[in-house]
Formats: structure tokens, C-alpha cells, sequence
């Protein structure tokens, strides 16, 4: 007998599969191009399902895993975050709204026992939701410097929430593909996107230092 548990995972693979593929061209592509953009929206458009079976998933029951609950967490809000930042110029209430849920849902989340039982180490919910906490604290402060963050890190912080989602949902698909090799099939994944949005954060601001230095020459130029 086919049951919702059965469709909702069969859906969660399968979007997860394609998502993983699809990510793999935008994040690999030129940032801003037309390859990138194009496979960008396609990736988000497997990214999507993943995230509302995930939550699906843990909200009937199906698993409530706190490691589950934590990914989705991490990766939703990634994703969330990552569209606003490309197609909103200037911060609004809802990005506030979406900063505090985020940060109230993962303390709770940080605070409930299941966080510290089961079968897999603890620290790997715990990081995940410090993680949340910690974004959800950087979303609030922009609006301490919104010009700022507008007119350089807008794009930055999409590039880089948008390559978090990749990875967590990579962690999530090789713990799931290879449960005899967990936790490290969990954790590798993990660091290595950070590595990579290390990397990126590192290009950018080089990039940022260039632009600026190319403007700045023309004004001493003129002086």
C-alpha cells in the first residue's frame, strides 16, 4: 500500500538527486552569468520540494530526528535568505520576521532533549543550530548598515547562503546514502562547505578591493 510516508520520501529523493546536480553548474559557473542564473533557478527549483518534504517529514512524525530537524532548519533559512538578498534591494520587516523565527526556532530546537539523544553525536544538530542562530544574528545586524551591505554584500550573501543550501542538502543525502559511514559522512560534507564558502568569501573580497581601488584612481586622477 502506497502511503504519504512512502510518496513524501519518494518525492524528497528524487528532488534531492535532481537539486544536487542541477547545483552543481551555478556553483560552478560564473557568478551573475547567464549559465548561472538559468541552472540557479533550476536548482532552486528542486531545492524547494526538498525542503517542504523535509519538514513534512519531521512535522507527521515520519522522523524527528533532531539532526533532521536541524539540516531543514539551516538549509530553509539558507535558501529563504539567499532569494531575498538576490531580488530585494533594501531590507524590510520580513527580513527582520524571517530572522527571528529562525533565531527563537533554533534555540528551542537547541533547548529540546532530543537535540542531545539518538544515535548520531549530538554536536552535529547542536552545529547546525548554532549555525542558524549565529546567520539569524548577521541578518539582524544589517539593518545597522544597510547602505553598506547594498551596495557590496548584497550579492556576497547570496552567493554564499545559496552555496550553504547546496551543502547541507549534500550532508544530508550522504548520511542518508551511506548510514555505515555516519557521522563522517554527515560532517565531511559539512566542512567542506565551509571551505568553499571560505574560498569565496576570500575571492570576494579581493574582488571588492579591486573595485574599490579602480574607483579610487580616477578620484585621485581628478585631484
Amino acid at each position: 500500500m502506497i502511503t504519504v510516508q512512502f510518496l513524501n520520501l519518494a518525492a524528497h529523493i528524487a528532488a534531492g538527486t535532481a537539486g544536487l546536480l542541477a547545483g552543481l553548474l551555478p556553483l560552478m559557473s560564473a557568478k551573475g552569468g547567464q549559465r548561472h542564473r538559468r541552472w540557479g533557478r533550476v536548482f532552486v527549483a528542486f531545492a524547494a520540494p526538498v525542503m517542504a518534504t523535509a519538514a513534512l517529514s519531521v512535522w507527521l512524525g515520519h522522523n524527528r530526528g533532531a539532526l533532521l530537524a536541524a539540516l531543514t532548519l539551516s538549509a530553509s533559512y539558507q535558501l529563504v535568505g539567499g532569494l531575498r538578498a538576490l531580488r530585494h534591494q533594501r531590507l524590510d520587516a520580513w527580513d527582520g520576521t524571517l530572522a527571528i523565527a529562525a533565531l527563537a526556532l533554533a534555540a528551542w530546537l537547541w533547548a529540546d532533549p532530543a537535540s542531545r539523544s539518538g544515535h548520531l553525536p549530538p554536536y552535529l544538530a547542536r552545529s547546525a543550530l548554532g549555525f542558524v542562530m549565529l546567520l539569524a544574528l548577521y541578518d539582524l545586524s544589517r539593518f545597522g548598515w544597510q547602505d553598506a551591505w547594498r551596495r557590496s554584500v548584497r550579492p556576497f550573501d547570496h552567493g554564499l547562503k545559496m552555496t550553504g543550501v547546496f551543502f547541507a542538502m549534500l550532508s544530508a543525502g550522504a548520511g542518508n546514502a551511506l548510514p555505515m559511514l555516519q557521522p563522517w559522512s554527515i560532517l565531511v560534507p559539512n566542512l567542506l562547505g565551509v571551505a568553499v564558502m571560505l574560498v569565496f568569501a576570500i575571492q570576494a573580497g579581493r574582488q571588492g578591493n579591486q573595485m574599490s581601488k579602480r574607483v579610487s584612481l580616477p578620484l585621485a586622477a581628478s585631484r
